[in-house]
């Protein structure tokens, strides 16, 4: 029987804890040293980084900011299915071999993934574009145009494929499997801070990333720690992490003359992201009384 990407309660949570005690050395030894597993996850990241990194270079010779040209764009389309599919690999041969599970246990095998999906793309869609048009409205950036609406469309299609590909292992690794263990041991709270956490470190590793770019992460990791566990699934947050990746690198380039990087707009959608993170806590503590 598939489990749920998340406990229902806190008391889901206490019999867990619970059986997991009494389980004692039976427990599993893969799901005692997720940490470990997180720091080789962490060294992949650096190597198959790199790896991509020369892989990519003949093919981005001589362009000043590749993402909008064919070359460009296939080349970091290449880089990402060599990152994100090298880490996936590793999650599932240790979620199969070394804790005994079936892979779509890590909260993929519910109903209505589907419907779940197209909700959070939904929604991711909105926030990014709330966030460009609260940016705006408040003088903390504004649309230079430098980037042609006919150059966004173009490639649209790949980055929508691109990011949804990348979202789905961001959020297999981390609000599937690695929330998944961190509430046997944990209270959901707790668990849903660690995980996002060790999210935003991972984001250290984005050369075009500043504090404020690593801040969004964690406080988005919060929001789809909590996402995930008031819908019992990670298929939503996956299409919210997708719609907002995909959405975001027009809106980031809009604004910025077509270099990514942060912007003025992450402070709005660090502030819608911190209203989301307070809404689902709320949903979440009152779905625990009941």
């Amino acid at each position: 029987m598939n489990r749920p990407a998340v406990p229902v309660s806190r008391s889901a949570h206490a019999s867990c804890s619970r059986a997991g005690d009494r389980r004692g050395a039976s427990e599993s030894p893969g799901r005692e040293r997720f940490f470990r597993f997180y720091l080789v996850l962490f060294g992949a990241d650096v190597f198959l980084g790199w790896l991509a990194w020369i892989m990519a270079l003949p093919i981005t010779h001589g362009l000043e900011y590749p993402l909008w040209s064919l070359r460009g764009a296939s080349a970091s389309a290449l880089s990402d299915v060599v990152v994100f599919g090298g880490l996936l690999a590793l999650v599932a041969f240790r979620v199969v071999h070394a804790e005994r599970r079936r892979f779509v246990d890590v909260g993929l095998g519910r109903p209505g993934r589907w419907r779940e999906f197209a909700r959070g793309y939904a929604l991711g869609l909105a926030w990014t574009v709330c966030a460009l048009a609260v940016a705006v409205a408040a003088g903390w950036t504004a649309v230079s145009g430098s980037v042609r609406l006919s150059t966004l469309l173009a490639f649209a299609p790949l980055w929508m494929v691109v990011n949804a590909f990348q979202a789905g292992v961001e959020e297999v690794i981390f609000r599937g499997w690695m929330l998944s263990l961190l509430v046997r041991r944990h209270q959901p709270c707790t668990a849903i801070l660690i995980q996002a956490v060790l999210f935003a470190c991972l984001h250290l590793l984005v050369d075009s990333n500043t504090f404020l770019a690593v801040l969004h992460a964690l406080i988005f990791g919060v929001f789809a720690g909590l996402y995930a566990h008031y819908r019992h699934s990670i298929w939503g947050v996956i299409g919210i992490h997708g719609a907002y990746n995909f959405a975001a690198i027009p809106v980031i380039s809009l604004t910025t003359g077509g270099q990514y990087g942060p912007t003025g707009w992450h402070y709005a959608a660090i502030a819608l992201t911190g209203a989301g993170v307070a809404v689902l806590f709320t949903l979440s503590r009152r779905c625990s009384r009941r």
